[in-house]
């Protein structure tokens, strides 16, 4: 990949670029997460097209150039936080030359190429630890439940308005809210038991809760740690 600055007059004022020469099909152009132009674009694509393409998007550029100075005065006038199985922790970033998330107690510490966007890479490691974890739990609770020898369900992820979780008996799938990675460990698991009991007892009866007692006595304290 080949790799130019370019500057250009464009009404007023100049602007640099930076030209990225790759196979792609169309002439491509971002913001970086530093306010610079990026543009993309093949080796056959003359290079007065592409100036003029750049020159074309002026108005585009200047707007999400400031959205993204607005955002970055913000991140340093305000501690960022994120919550973590019931932790709040303080996100650090850094521009590394490989995109990876880590934490520990305190901080949730973001590495990011530059040319990546920051909280996407925060919430691709949030959709994962998401699947990993409950599957993780999913597996545990499944193998809690041996002596009902439960088929292990269809485990589906997603954003949910108003449950943590739901269960389709029928089709053996239960579905989470991945909402629920931002609360206590503990909590999360009391939500997958409830799901795998609906497979035993498809209602809220009294035969449900002792169930869910009998496997978790202290599933009302676990329930207060959210809902309290």
């Amino acid at each position: 990949m080949e790799v130019n600055k370019k500057m250009i007059q464009c009404k007023h004022y100049p602007i640099t670029y930076t030209l990225l020469i790759k196979k792609v099909k169309n002439i491509n152009l971002r913001i970086s997460n530093k306010g610079e132009i990026v543009v993309s674009a093949n080796a056959f694509v003359p290079l007065e097209k592409i100036d003029e393409f750049v020159t074309s998007k002026i108005t585009w550029i200047l707007d999400h150039q400031k959205k993204v100075l607005e955002r970055s005065a913000q991140c340093v006038r305000s501690e960022e936080e994120l919550m973590l199985f019931g932790n709040r922790l303080k996100i650090k970033r850094s521009v590394s030359k490989y995109n990876h998330v880590s934490y520990d107690q305190e901080y949730l510490f973001v590495q990011y190429k530059e040319d990546s966007d920051s909280e996407k890479v925060i919430q691709n490691f949030l959709d994962k630890l998401c699947k990993d974890v409950f599957l993780d739990v999913a597996t545990l609770t499944n193998h809690t439940l041996k002596d009902y020898q439960l088929p292990f369900p269809t485990l589906k992820i997603r954003e949910m308005k108003s449950k943590w979780g739901s269960c389709m008996p029928a089709k053996q799938t239960i579905t989470l809210n991945k909402k629920l990675i931002h609360y206590p460990l503990e909590f999360i698991e009391y939500v997958v038991l409830h799901e795998f009991v609906h497979f035993i007892q498809p209602n809220h009866s009294k035969s449900f809760y002792h169930i869910i007692e009998n496997y978790m006595p202290d599933y009302k304290q676990r329930v207060a740690l959210v809902e309290g």
